[in-house]
């Protein structure tokens, strides 16, 4: 009998079968409208029936290619590739099925884009035949490629088999389409300078106008279960957690009133930032050692050696800048009534990466052995990058710039639970089509570009081993578009071009929810959060013909609106119990054999 435990749904699951032939597909439909769990429903554009609570939709496909193309048009709850043997099917045949199953999953598995890569915890497979050993290899190799759940049918023995198996097959659609998972939601800012904090604000605000939820007065970008912040990334994510909202954010910056932060500048070139002290000690042991090099040459009579010179010059050279008016500028906005500075105080975790300077190992504030400390002195020490900031002591240990050590902290997030992941980075690096352009530049700009190159290439091959890992997870990545990242690039510490960084933000972010849609719409709408682009359109209509985007262009109608949802200690607390798990090998099937 079907689980009756599963919960009932008034709106259709898709399933999309493929069969390499229609008489196939026939003699699975007339299995199943024999049993006594299934009601065939109102004949629409695709057949659609009742079995037991579920109502399902059934789409149909007998060729390898479309069945790839339709799952990157529509959402679909599960995919089942149907590749048994058929009596008097000749081996030559059956191996031509066998190959599309394997053509089907390999594109599936070699997907340009690994977010959009079909999830194969949502693959069932269906082998027989008549050779037992050959197909236990079967089993082996579509294991090892990822393919989680797989039915084999038993060899033929009276005229219900097809019956009892079809039964088998449509109780373990029902429970991969119901099967329990965390709904557990995350969101990793990364690193990027003053413009990636920028870049973060007009992605976030794009996806802010794209999601919802019903009947609470905390925006959807402000209530996921857990944020992950590293250097730029941390202190939006910082702010954010605080319960502020994002208009809030944009409005310090421009300097619009109606927000509860107040005016923020983020201009580095202040001399309140300038790291007085630590130059002057630095300039000291300069003197000291320069002096040392003069009486040692005149000791002995010969010149100092040029490249000891040179060395005992650079080991003087310090970051001219420090972090401390950041930090106060955080703690201000962090410990205004309602909000807190305190990582167990926060209704959601909160985690901020930095790297520890002589250890060489990340370190997540905000887990359970470092939540000792305040909020902005974990993003202070977590956005310290060398060689403009200095290193930030906190608890004897020496801390600066997460991004050292980690591009974003998704996999921790996963490792936590997460089952959907909206990652946002803003440090790519500018491809340039003109041949010599980089060349041309100067060191720092070259410079600039490697490190950008290496932290995406790092995170990209990352995610990509983790999402493989766990298939089961949703992810989507959010970056800037080549013409911006050329705007970025320029110098990632410039506080003035926010106004046209959030533009080019909030475009290439409501473009890379278009092109992923249908799949994004399905993922969200399953943890519980509503997805709709007609504000977002209408917003970036506005933009695209704005030529010097203005504050209020990023309003509906031009009308700057500023909610005031309730700061941190005044929401209700989201924090779950998880359990961390670690990352188990893909060909770990689960198959059900007979």
């Amino acid at each position: 009998m079907v689980n009756t435990s599963q919960p009932s749904s008034t709106k259709a699951k898709r399933i999309l079968y493929y069969s390499p032939s229609d008489e196939r597909y026939q003699h699975f439909m007339d299995a199943l409208n024999t049993l006594p769990e299934c009601q065939e429903c109102t004949q629409t554009q695709s057949p659609t029936m009742r079995f037991g609570d579920v109502q399902l939709e059934w789409l149909v496909k007998h060729d390898a290619e479309e069945t790839i193309e339709l799952l990157r048009q529509l959402y679909t709850n599960l995919l089942i590739i149907d590749a048994r043997w058929t009596q008097g099917m000749d081996p030559q045949s059956f191996e031509e099925t066998i190959n599309k199953a394997r053509s089907i999953v390999h594109k599936l598995d070699n997907a340009e884009d690994m977010e959009s890569r079909y999830g194969f915890h949502r693959i069932l497979l269906l082998l027989s035949g008549p050779d037992p050993e050959y197909i236990d290899t079967l089993l082996t190799e579509f294991g090892r490629r990822g393919i989680e759940y797989i039915l084999r049918e038993r060899p033929a023995t009276g005229d219900n088999d097809d019956t009892e198996f079809v039964k088998r097959v449509m109780d373990k659609s029902v429970s991969l389409i119901f099967q329990r998972r965390s709904r557990k939601t995350a969101m990793c800012l990364a690193g990027g300078g003053i413009t990636g904090i920028y870049y973060e604000m007009g992605a976030l605000k794009c996806l802010d106008d794209c999601l919802s939820q019903t009947g609470s007065s905390i925006p959807m970008i402000n209530d996921f279960d857990m944020y992950f912040g590293i250097s730029a990334g941390a202190v939006v994510s910082g702010i954010l957690t605080a319960g502020y909202a994002l208009e809030e954010m944009m409005g310090a910056i421009v300097g619009y009133e109606g927000g509860r932060i107040p005016p923020l500048s983020l201009n580095l070139f202040r001399v309140n930032h300038f790291n007085a002290n630590g130059l002057l000690k630095r300039f000291s042991s300069a003197v000291t050692s320069s002096w040392g090099s003069i009486w040692h040459s005149l000791y002995r009579k010969q010149l100092p050696a040029i490249d000891a010179f040179l060395t005992s010059y650079f080991e003087s050279v310090g970051p001219p800048f420090h972090s401390y008016q950041f930090q106060s500028m955080l703690n201000k906005i962090l410990t205004a009534t309602g909000a807190t500075n305190d990582f167990k105080k926060l209704p959601r975790e909160l985690y901020i990466g930095a790297s520890d300077q002589d250890a060489r190992k990340h370190v997540l504030f905000g887990s359970e052995s470092n939540c000792n400390i305040p909020i902005s002195s974990a993003i202070q020490a977590s956005l310290s990058i060398h060689p403009a900031f200095s290193a930030v002591k906190l608890h004897g240990r020496y801390y600066e710039d997460g991004a050292v050590t980690k591009t974003s902290n998704f996999a921790e997030a996963i490792r936590r639970g997460a089952s959907l992941v909206l990652v946002l980075d803003p440090f790519l690096p500018f491809v340039s089509k003109e041949v010599g352009y980089a060349n041309k530049r100067g060191i720092l700009y070259n410079i600039d570009q490697d490190i950008r190159t290496l932290s995406f290439t790092r995170y990209e091959n990352t995610r990509n081993w983790v999402l493989r890992k766990h298939p089961d997870v949703s992810s989507y990545t959010f970056v800037p578009s080549n013409r911006l990242r050329q705007l970025l690039s320029i110098n990632p510490m410039d506080h003035r071009p926010h106004l046209e960084i959030w533009k080019g933000a909030y475009l290439s972010t409501f473009r890379r929810i278009q092109s992923l849609q249908h799949r994004m719409h399905g993922d969200l709408n399953a943890h519980g959060i509503q997805f709709q682009l007609d504000k977002a359109d209408s917003i970036a209509q506005q933009l695209r013909h704005a030529k010097k985007p203005s504050f209020e262009d990023f309003f509906v109608d031009r009308q700057p609106i500023f909610r005031a949802p309730p700061l941190s200690t005044k929401q209700p607390n989201k924090r779950k119990e998880h359990k961390t798990k670690p990352f188990e090998p893909a060909y770990i099937s689960k198959h059900t054999l007979p």
